[in-house]
């Protein structure tokens, strides 16, 4: 077996024995110079794309190599320590093939196994089994409960927490709500009954929380395996506190369905009541107790229905038809409301109890603006009890919506192609209840907004907040909401409306939960549109201290003609339009989706280098959402682009923060004292265009020059992408005691030193006075010692610059015998070089480089000095060509790799155009071609081309007979050997 840590092994094709089995252990990036950015253990990772565990599949490695279909990967399920990891395995599936009975196999394209013309291919991928759960668990809420008493063992811990699970399209979504004093975890552990990991995830402090006792997250693509485990409540999750903590433990609690979590509005975390209290003294460790309270309400009567889980709160030797005491105590002097249950069975982990009860008129206000507290207790123990705050349900309540056009109506007589505009709203929910807005909208000119619910007759009006809106944007709180409000916004049934104004359609969108994922820390989203098209897209943007760019892609509208149910397919493509910030340097277009069938994607990340990082936070990045047909095709149906903005860099990830600044001395280039030359690492500019940081940044076209602000004899110029300055040289003069007039550098002979604006001469933005002479001043070289200018006056009284280069006196020698010596304005005859001597003999083991000899290992080191690049122990010098060798068929002549300044490139030879039907592939021929039954002009072309192509190339020969035979004597004609 041979075992690769990391899948950029994968492409070292020359080091496989026959493409026996190889192992890809862990998450693997072809594409990532760090592979420990992407942290789900519970996916295998081969490249840029993700598996799920038990899938199978071939690996394609790109161009020139492509799809292996000889090769078959798959996701296993692996023990390593107390984690279940997935792991890549990929096998050589030719010697799996089966045999053929025919005389004239075919290897289909995409095919690895040869098979009888009319058969079906013997060695297509399975697709994966139908996930019926995918479906059956959608919408499946799950609640937990942790404290010392619920961990797998016990801990004497009386920090206490409670979550809420949503289980949406593969994907799990989490938020816990902490007492105040927990510190926030570090991470999230799920686990199963036997204590193994099944997956660490980093959580998210939702930005929008004030209070901030939530942390929230998304597991993505959860394995249908760990689906199971959770819809049969054998999962457990387990939050770790920070390390620098050592007195905190981890708690850890069993994932459940109770009862009501689905219908549930409100919630509370149950703490005991000594925690709650201000007490002088810490308590001492001991299993405490804990519990969370799911409130539901029913629309008919009003009434509450509780469902609690807690333990902790029984004295010693309670068993059996224990009785509990439930309070519920609103504030500003109302009665409290307490019921009574008797339980009859205890437990030291998990109590479950339902209480239905009613706090009379007014109380689902008092519930909404969080005004109601929650006692439970035993009569035997009262000072046992736990308590806590009924506030909106436990989890990290951010909604958002994308606005976009309504479908029109026949009855309206509205043209569709015409713009709409677009725009996006966010709403969040604090723990009163109070509704926190801000609605943003772009490319048309805003009416009336207002929040929405959606009613069979006619909508109800929630909140208008047309007064808060000013300049496209609405933005403020909404004080007083209802219970018919928080319910309406959590059941996903509140929407935002922009009126048209009497122009259009207006804008509208649903308000739906967002999960909260490493993009939400972005301050705002970014807004994708185009004009005529009744589709928009949001995409929220961030980068996080590690330099990882992180995305979420929302997509929301709708198009003309299109069947119910129907979901768009479409790319993004991430696009700089640098003009203005730095453009010297190569525009960058990277594909972050190829093919998205959906209306979102979350928690998606890629690694962009310092420069594209540089550039997001400049605010000249683009995004394209190319919109796509259903089928294959490679146009696109309309694009929606948007420029992001207000994406917090962090410094460490900027251009030139992880690079030294190199320090040349004066003689190596600089005009007086050390200068910095270069930031080592910066990628080198494509542009002659130069950017001045030094004052006001602006953007200066290649060969400008000026003086510079401060010290006005000094010139600086763009050359080449670079900004170099020098001290002005000033010009010998032929008079007695030349003067300096104010405000120059250099002195004049006197009676020109007094010219006025209009008898003065320009050039190169300096002026200069009448009868002066100067040096010009000209990208790239600076000052030219060679050229003599002055300012003459004309016949008609207008100033005129005069210049000439000095005389050089005439040569006997040619133009390709000359010299020009540096700091020299005339060339000189090169003197004659001496006779070469005969290279020295090399002996074994020693090669001849110049006129010397050295070992093998200087050689190598000269070789890539000059430009040249190492592959697999050898070296190739720069402009050199080869064809790489595949241990297991040799060296593959369809492939081509060139040496260039260091890095190689390898394409795939490109092949000709077939016209005929029956096309297959020869495994030793580098492009498919016609079969027997096909023409002979296409034949012949398909001939010529690999000639042409064996000429090209000197690893490539010919094997077994020759393609050309002679005909019968005397006809001299040369017929195609089709064998």
């Amino acid at each position: 077996m041979v075992t690769f840590e990391t899948a950029g092994s994968l492409k070292k094709l020359g080091r496989l024995d026959g493409w026996r089995q190889l192992e890809v252990t862990g998450s693997s990036h072809l594409d990532s110079p760090d592979p420990t950015w992407s942290h789900l253990i519970s996916q295998c990772r081969l490249g840029r794309h993700r598996y799920q565990l038990g899938e199978e599949w071939s690996p394609d490695l790109g161009p020139p190599f492509g799809t292996w279909s000889c090769v078959r990967c798959s996701c296993d399920k692996v023990r390593r320590k107390r984690r279940v990891v997935g792991r890549v395995r990929c096998r050589n599936v030719k010697t799996e093939c089966p045999k053929v009975t025919c005389a004239a196999p075919l290897i289909l394209p995409g095919a690895c196994c040869k098979t009888c013309p009319g058969d079906a291919p013997h060695d297509a991928v399975p697709p994966l089994a139908l996930d019926v759960m995918t479906e059956e668990l959608t919408g499946r809420d799950f609640a937990v409960l942790l404290n010392g008493r619920t961990s797998k063992p016990p801990m004497t811990t009386r920090r206490v927490a409670t979550g809420r699970l949503f289980l949406r399209r593969r994907a799990l979504h989490y938020s816990f709500l902490l007492e105040e004093e927990m510190p926030h975890p570090v991470s999230v552990l799920f686990l199963d009954d036997a204590g193994s990991i099944l997956e660490e995830l980093e959580p998210q402090t939702s930005p929008y929380e004030v209070t901030n006792s939530r942390i929230c997250g998304t597991w993505t693509r959860i394995p249908r395996e760990y689906r199971t485990l959770l819809l049969e409540e054998k999962m457990w999750v387990a939050l770790a506190p920070p390390d620098d903590l050592p007195e905190e433990d981890i708690i850890s609690g069993q994932v459940a369905r109770y009862i009501g979590v689905d219908t549930e509005v409100f919630s509370a975390l149950l703490t005991p009541s000594s925690i709650t209290s201000v007490s002088s003294t810490p308590p001492s460790p001991s299993l405490s107790g804990g519990g969370t309270a799911i409130v539901s309400v029913d629309k008919q009567t009003d009434s509450l229905h509780i469902s609690l889980v807690f333990n902790g709160i029984f004295a010693s030797g309670e068993n059996h038809n224990v009785t509990v005491k439930v309070q519920l105590f609103p504030e500003r002097g109302v009665d409290p409301v307490t019921d009574t249950i008797v339980l009859p069975k205890v437990f030291s982990d998990i109590n479950r109890a339902q209480v239905r009860t009613t706090l009379g008129e007014r109380s689902l206000i008092r519930l909404t603006r969080g005004q109601v507290d929650m006692r439970v207790w035993s009569p035997t123990a009262p000072h046992l009890e736990l308590r806590g705050a009924i506030m909106p349900r436990a989890t990290c309540n951010v909604f958002s919506a994308v606005l976009t056009p309504p479908p029109p109506q026949p009855e309206d007589g509205i043209s569709v192609s015409s713009h709409e505009g677009a725009g996006w709203a966010l709403v969040t929910l604090e723990n009163d209840g109070t509704f926190q807005y801000e609605v943003v909208v772009e490319g048309r000119t805003s009416g009336a907004v207002r929040l929405e619910t959606q009613q069979r007759r006619r909508p109800r009006v929630v909140e208008d907040l047309t007064l808060s809106l000013t300049a496209g944007r609405a933005n403020g709180t909404y004080q007083r909401p209802t219970y018919r409000d928080l319910d309406a916004l959590l059941r996903g049934r509140i929407q935002v409306v922009v009126d048209s104004g009497g122009i259009g359609r207006g804008l509208a969108g649903i308000l739906d939960p967002v999960a909260v994922t490493e993009a939400l820390k972005s301050p705002r989203p970014t807004l994708l549109s185009a004009p005529g098209v009744d589709m928009a897209a949001t995409v929220w943007v961030a980068v996080d201290p590690d330099c990882v760019t992180h995305y979420d892609v929302r997509v929301a509208g709708t198009v003309a003609g299109v069947a119910v149910g129907w979901e768009p397919e479409w790319s993004l493509v991430l696009r700089e339009d640098d003009q203005v910030w730095d453009p010297r340097h190569e525009m960058t277009t990277l594909q972050l989706e190829d093919r998205v069938e959906g209306w979102e994607v979350f928690a998606h990340s890629t690694r962009l280098s310092t420069l594209s990082l540089s550039r997001l936070g400049a605010g000249v990045t683009h995004l394209d959402l190319h919109l796509l047909p259903p089928t294959n095709s490679s146009t696109f149906l309309s694009t929606l682009t948007g420029r992001v903005s207000g994406v917090q860099v962090p410094g460490q990830c900027l251009l030139g923060s992880d690079v030294r600044e190199v320090v040349v001395s004066p003689p190596a280039g600089c005009d007086s004292g050390p200068c910095v030359v270069l930031h080592e690492g910066d990628p080198p500019p494509i542009t002659n265009t130069c950017v001045d940081e030094v004052n006001v940044k602006r953007v200066l076209e290649d060969g400008t020059s000026w003086p510079q602000p401060l010290d006005p004899c000094r010139m600086c110029m763009c050359s080449r992408g670079k900004i170099t300055c020098q001290d002005v040289v000033c010009h010998a003069l032929d008079c007695p005691n030349p003067v300096t007039p104010p405000g120059h550098c250099c002195p004049v002979c006197p009676g020109s030193e007094n010219g006025v604006e209009d008898t003065m001469c320009e050039l190169n933005n300096q002026k200069h006075p009448l009868g002066s002479k100067w040096h010009p001043f000209l990208a790239p070289i600076g000052f030219d010692k060679c050229v003599s200018c002055s300012c003459v006056l004309q016949s008609g009284g207008t100033p005129s610059v005069n210049c000439s280069r000095f005389p050089c006196p005439p040569l006997p020698c040619g133009l390709d015998e000359m010299e020009h010596p540096e700091g020299s304005c005339c060339s000189v005859c090169r003197p004659p070089s001496p006779a070469r001597p005969p290279p020295p003999t090399a002996s074994p083991g020693m090669v001849n480089e110049g006129a010397q000899v050295v070992s093998m290992e200087e050689h190598r080191e000269m070789v890539l000095n000059r430009g040249g690049c190492r592959r697999n122990n050898l070296v190739y010098e720069n402009g050199a060509e080869w064809h790489p060798r595949v241990s297991s068929i040799g060296y593959y002549n369809c492939v081509t790799c060139k040496c260039k300044d260091g890095s190689i490139s390898c394409v795939n030879q490109k092949c000709p155009t077939l016209h005929c039907t029956n096309i297959i592939k020869h495994p030793r021929e580098c492009c498919p071609r016609c079969a027997l039954n096909t023409t002979l002009s296409d034949s012949v072309h398909t001939y010529l081309h690999l000639q042409s192509t064996s000429r090209h190339h000197p690893h490539s020969r010919r094997r077994g007979r020759k393609p050309f035979k002679k005909g019968p004597k005397g006809g001299g004609r040369r017929t195609l050997n089709s064998g």
